[in-house]
């Protein structure tokens, strides 16, 4: 697992109160029963964490999977990366 998916899965974890091993790659953050605000919570967990934006209502964070999510997040700190050392 990397560093991504564990930090990502430890901020889940921490923010809605659910045991790391009920996070999966393949669950949604619907099917771990977070609720809206939670899942926000999530989002400016991560921003904060990794130093990134998060697209306000892109559905590839707030329906897709865990896994969507660390892909998504993985994207923007490579993009953010790229714009550094231009």
């Amino acid at each position: 697992m990397s560093d991504t998916e564990q930090t990502i899965i430890d901020i889940i974890a921490k923010t809605c109160s659910i045991e790391r091993d009920r996070i999966t790659l393949d669950a949604t953050l619907k099917d771990l029963d977070v609720h809206s605000l939670d899942a926000v919570q999530v989002l400016f967990e991560i921003e904060d964490r990794f130093d990134i934006q998060v697209p306000e209502r892109d559905d590839q964070y707030s329906a897709g999977t865990v896994r969507d999510l660390v892909a998504g997040v993985e994207s923007l700190v490579a993009a953010k990366a790229a714009t550094a050392t231009t």
